[in-house]
């Protein structure tokens, strides 16, 4: 059986997935954090979740079989166990089931998570941070961003729609932030060379640093190999593409590799 042939059903993915447990929670509140991405509160009992700033959960969402396999991952954008409440942000710009699901449930629907889940996450011992990508990543690299320790460097080149997809992080004051908001303008959303002439003219400090990449696969794979050419260390670098232009992800929440 291949990966993209795997169960999705909730006691498959338990059976497979160390550390992750099964979440029923309430869709509670949603508002546009701009014109591209939708914010999303879910209210469950969450004593027992304790994820890692840049983890995400896998969310059942209903398909046109209605048997809830189908399988979405979006990144825990904050967690407030006081309230037993979470938030996402979720992209428009690809489109799918995902988005739809995330712009059209009603208030108050029950929705399954299980998680956390991902391998990308803070570097601890880094001097200085680098988040590159699209839309899609912002949660991630905000939610990251924000464990920083101070005093720390945090560094941002973002591709966005438009002009008031710029939201910006809650950092704290005695971290060093630099913002780059990249405009898409006519550009293909697997197209990398917006971002790479930005990070072209982009100085990397001194002192060790990682590197966080996330978005559409071609534009993430383009960026694993430049940063490669700017002699960014294998173990400095985590690449995490989210979705792939024209072609839906699989069951299980991954966009196809091959």
């Amino acid at each position: 059986m291949s990966t993209s042939e795997r169960p999705t059903d909730t006691k498959s993915l338990l059976a497979r997935l160390d550390g992750a447990a099964a979440y029923t929670l309430t869709l509670t509140d949603r508002w546009d954090v701009s014109p591209s991405l939708i914010g999303m509160r879910l209210e469950g009992d969450l004593s027992t979740l304790h994820p890692l700033p840049g983890n995400d959960l896998m969310f059942g969402i209903p398909d046109a079989g209605g048997d809830g396999t189908f399988r979405r991952r979006y990144t825990i954008r904050s967690i407030n166990h006081e309230a037993d409440s979470l938030e996402l942000w979720v992209d428009r710009i690809p489109g799918g089931p995902g988005a739809l699901w995330a712009e059209k449930t009603p208030l108050g629907s029950l929705v399954e998570a299980i998680g956390p889940r991902g391998q990308v996450v803070l570097d601890p011992m880094a001097d200085w941070h680098l988040f590159v990508g699209d839309l899609s990543f912002i949660s991630a690299a905000y939610a990251m961003a924000e464990a920083i320790d101070p005093p720390g460097q945090a560094l941002f080149v973002l591709e966005i729609p438009d002009p008031a997809d710029a939201v910006l992080p809650e950092l704290d004051d005695h971290i060093g932030v630099t913002v780059c908001f990249v405009e898409r303008s006519e550009r293909s959303l697997d197209d990398p060379s917006g971002l790479i002439r930005s990070l072209d003219v982009l100085e990397f400090p001194r002192d060790d640093g990682h590197v966080y990449v996330g978005g559409e696969l071609h534009v993430v794979a383009a960026l694993k190999h430049y940063f490669g050419e700017r002699a960014i260390p294998g173990d400095a670098l985590h690449t995490k593409p989210y979705w792939r232009l024209g072609v839906s992800n699989l069951p299980h929440g991954e966009p196809k590799k091959d």
